[in-house]
């Protein structure tokens, strides 16, 4: 009997994103976001009491955070020196001053031209995750990336 093959690639754990947005609909954020690549687990929080209850540290801590402008205070307060990247995504062009990573829905969430910031969304996380990735090169002991690939 041969010995069955063996590969030096581990299954890769999808990257968790906990998204406190609820005019957005994760599953079909899920589905675009693999389309460009990117291999998403998605909370979705239909409440800020209970994403602020999952962001305690003793809970896993997610990758990622998307959420819309008004709950930016909630995030700050809840990251405990985590410094968890996370996205804004606004109808309101306030929301974007002094962040870091803002997409302006200017249509609002209801319309047909949604799509486009789905896609918009998917870009900037694969950016994040990439940015991150490359940072993460310079620390010894980080020998694989967000995505899992191994590009140091």
């Amino acid at each position: 009997m041969a010995p069955e093959p063996t590969t030096d690639q581990t299954p890769r754990k999808p990257l968790l994103l906990y998204m406190l947005h609820c005019g957005l609909d994760g599953k079909l954020l899920q589905k675009i976001c693999a389309r460009h690549g990117l291999d998403l687990e998605i909370r979705q929080f239909p409440r800020e009491e209970a994403f602020a209850y999952y962001m305690h540290p003793q809970f896993q801590t997610p990758d990622l955070i998307l959420i819309r402008g008004h709950f930016i205070q909630l995030v700050q307060e809840c990251d405990k020196e985590r410094h968890i990247p996370y996205v804004v995504v606004s109808s309101k062009l306030k929301y974007g001053s002094g962040q870091p990573v803002f997409i302006h829905a200017d249509k609002g969430y209801g319309s047909e031209e949604t799509l486009a910031v789905y896609h918009a969304i998917a870009e900037k996380l694969k950016e994040m995750i990439a940015s991150r990735a490359a940072t993460s090169c310079a620390s010894p002991d980080s020998s694989e990336d967000a995505t899992g690939a191994s590009p140091c």
